[in-house]
């Protein structure tokens, strides 16, 4: 069941190389300039990780039983704990880590560093959502999380931030979801 671990190793290595490839590529024809990610890190890790907590409770909220019968939230619920959580399945804590990173990365580089900077939040958000669409409700999830991590990079300034907030989310969104749920239903930790 799922897929073998060196697939979906490959996979993030690919996708999220060929977004940070295609972000690095972009700056240079719009003249954006990347870097330095932050210039108070300290802080902005703070803030990243503390921004991380809201989507990451909701998370918790939209795959408990109480939003099964929620319209959008229980057919949420069905993509995340029957589809995105089984593509993990197979996967190790170090995988985790390391794909969490990559998506970090790269993916705000792109929607923030270069997407919103030239095209703005909507926009960035808009596309942000339709590269993580799994279902109509997780384009509408992910097109959300995009417009809340681009708020804070709009308001901080800082890719460090934004680029913090979506690794701690991530890896916390899929620890908890290889580790702590069977079936649907929590366990705890293994």
């Amino acid at each position: 069941m799922g897929y073998p671990r060196h697939k979906i190793l490959l996979m993030a290595l690919l996708m999220e190389g060929g977004a940070l490839v295609f972000a690095i590529l972009l700056a240079g024809y719009f003249d954006i300039h990347l870097y330095p990610l932050s210039f108070n890190p300290v802080k902005d890790i703070l803030i990243g990780t503390a921004g991380a907590v809201v989507p990451f409770i909701l998370l918790l909220f939209t795959i408990s039983e109480r939003a099964r019968e929620i319209p959008v939230l229980g057919s949420l619920r069905e993509t995340v704990l029957y589809q995105v959580r089984e593509i993990f399945i197979n996967t190790k804590l170090v995988d985790l880590v390391l794909i969490s990173l990559l998506a970090g990365i790269a993916e705000e580089l792109l929607f923030r560093g270069i997407l919103q900077v030239k095209f703005g939040i909507v926009a960035a958000s808009i596309v942000f959502g339709l590269l993580h669409f799994v279902s109509p409700a997780y384009f509408i999830a992910a097109t959300i999380m995009g417009f809340y991590i681009g708020t804070f990079f709009i308001l901080s300034g800082s890719l460090l931030m934004a680029v913090h907030m979506h690794f701690i989310y991530d890896l916390a969104a899929l620890i908890y979801l290889k580790f702590c749920m069977r079936d649907g239903k929590e366990e705890g930790l293994v």
